[in-house]
């Protein structure tokens, strides 16, 4: 069920390509392609397509993490840049869900150029458990 929320059938995930590699145990991992209209002048990808990619990737590691599609919600985001990203390339997101609360979780991850192995940037954040709205899915609380 996550694999289809926060794939094609997600209308902004859909527009800008990401797609779900894998997803299990906590951890996911999402890779968004190259777009020249998400490009910065130097021709890569802007940086926030970026975070927006790791913010995503979190969520999908907690829901995993609580094999459940709670809402939730970004307490903190944290992404510490590496490195530029390479002009033409895609990105591919690494993260896990190191732990949680009754409320509260907690992720760690990376981020990739696409086909490359060095990181680009990190990532660590906090995300609010079971906040106000409806939950992402109210029939099938299977996140994996």
């Amino acid at each position: 069920m996550a694999k289809a929320f926060f794939g094609s059938q997600h209308p902004l995930f859909n527009a800008l390509g990401v797609d779900v590699v894998a997803v299990a145990d906590a951890k996911a991992e999402m890779v968004m392609p190259f777009s020249e209209a998400l490009a910065d002048g130097l021709g890569a990808l802007h940086r926030g397509t970026l975070v927006t990619l790791l913010d995503t990737t979190c969520g999908l590691a907690i829901f995993s993490a609580l094999r459940s599609l709670r809402p939730i919600a970004t307490i903190d985001l944290r992404v510490d840049y590496l490195r530029a990203i390479p002009a033409g390339s895609g990105l591919r997101a690494v993260v896990e869900c190191i732990g949680w609360t009754d409320s509260v979780a907690f992720v760690s991850g990376r981020a990739y150029a696409a086909g490359d192995e060095m990181p680009l940037a990190t990532v660590t954040g906090s995300f609010a458990i079971d906040t106000l709205g409806p939950a992402f899915d109210t029939t099938d609380r299977s996140a994996a």
